[in-house]
């Protein structure tokens, strides 16, 4: 990869990223996204403005950059680009949909992101980010960025699992007209059913002793 090349794979993947906050910005207000989509969707514009910085300060034409450190710099790419994609995949599979969004992100994450979590691949698309802007043969990051790009990692770290979120809902039962929320108790202790006994009862894991 030439350093022509390397200015071209940054410019591919400013592009990805402009096409997902375009779809992020072209949901509808009222629509009931993942708290992570949307934290996601939020801090993008960052890592987009920090790509056009370094794409504007890069000057391959003037500069030649060494063979070695332009495949360094394509492995790099590759990693953003590659998650970059399945972000926006996972951006127009689940944004722009009718249907419920829960249940359509846990389908495309599954499907689209190959079980990683939108803050996973955006924690690592950061990180890929900043060895990038932060390299020697590229050092274009202002401080300003490097504080945002480290702070999103950050965040990314501390948000609760999209998925657990989901998964961590209430059970419910329907049982005739009415509606009924059992909670499941995994151990031994009372189980509580709304509008019904409370009693003791014990879940075994096991075969039961005599």
């Amino acid at each position: 990869m030439s350093g022509v090349e390397v200015l071209g794979a940054i410019t591919a993947v400013i592009g990805i990223l402009e096409s997902s906050i375009k779809v992020y910005d072209g949901a509808k207000r009222d629509k009931k996204l993942p708290e992570t989509l949307k934290i996601v969707g939020i801090r993008m514009p960052v890592i987009l403005d920090t790509l056009r910085t370094c794409a504007n300060k890069l000057r391959p034409n003037e500069h030649p950059m060494p063979t070695d450190i332009c495949d360094a710099l394509e492995n790099i790419l590759f990693a953003c680009e590659e998650k970059a994609e399945t972000l926006e995949k996972i951006f127009k599979n689940v944004i722009p949909a009718e249907a419920d969004s829960w249940e359509r992100y846990l389908k495309v994450v599954r499907r689209v992101g190959k079980g990683k979590q939108v803050e996973e691949l955006m924690e690592a698309l950061t990180k890929d980010v900043q060895l990038l802007v932060n390299h020697d043969a590229v050092s274009s990051a202002t401080p300003e960025q490097n504080d945002q790009l480290e702070h999103i990692v950050e965040e990314m770290q501390s948000l609760r699992s999209s998925i657990a979120e989901e998964q961590h809902q209430p059970l419910r039962f329907e049982s005739g007209g009415g509606a009924q929320t059992n909670n499941v108790n995994s151990g031994s202790g009372q189980q509580i059913n709304n509008n019904g006994h409370v009693g003791a009862q014990n879940f075994l894991s096991g075969e039961r002793g005599s």
